[in-house]
């Protein structure tokens, strides 16, 4: 287990389509297996108005973003975090695409092999009529009191990884990986 090297992320977005919005928080757990190394997370100026829905359903505020970094301002960060470990989000192809296009507009590229917990979970718990990951956590027991905010979203997606590990062992975790190569977008 030692060899594995997991940065959970979650990021929160101005609206649903991963290749049309921005960025704005975003939060990274690094973990050596199931023991966690470092946290960080910041909210993001995604230099536009954030939609009412959105603002709705994270309760993030456009005032809360006005003294925020832009993204080129935090991408050494992320890099750092997530270099050398495998990214696991749930619904990481979301996630990923969001940042994929984030990292481009800063003409940069960023590709990381993936885990995906949602896909894990439809694999591994195959009965549940949902796999959101409010629906996981309460399968398995993890409190999740606070959805749609960058850090409370990897804080669960980070339980749910060791619980994960604990309940199926980590080849059948492992056998979700996406390598590289193959890293799937939305």
């Amino acid at each position: 287990m030692q060899r594995l090297r997991f940065a959970v992320i979650d990021v929160e977005t101005t609206e649903g389509d991963p290749l049309a919005c921005r960025v704005m928080e975003v939060a990274v757990i690094a973990m050596n297996g199931r023991e966690e190394r470092l946290r960080w997370d910041s909210l993001v100026f995604p230099r536009q108005r954030v939609p009412w829905f959105t603002r709705k359903l994270t309760g993030i505020q456009d005032d809360m973003l006005r003294e925020a970094p832009l993204f080129h301002e935090v991408i050494r960060t992320i890099e750092t975090l997530t270099q050398d470990r495998i990214i696991v989000a749930h619904n990481t192809r979301f996630d990923m695409t969001a940042l994929a296009q984030e990292f481009a507009r800063s003409g940069l590229g960023f590709e990381r092999p993936t885990l995906c917990t949602e896909r894990l979970g439809r694999r591994l718990v195959p009965n549940l009529s949902h796999y959101n990951l409010g629906s996981l956590c309460r399968y398995f027991g993890i409190p999740f009191p606070i959805a749609h905010r960058a850090l409370a979203d990897a804080e669960a997606t980070s339980a749910l990884l060791s619980k994960y590990l604990d309940a199926f062992g980590e080849d059948a975790v492992m056998q979700g990986l996406v390598p590289l190569n193959r890293a799937l977008r939305a």
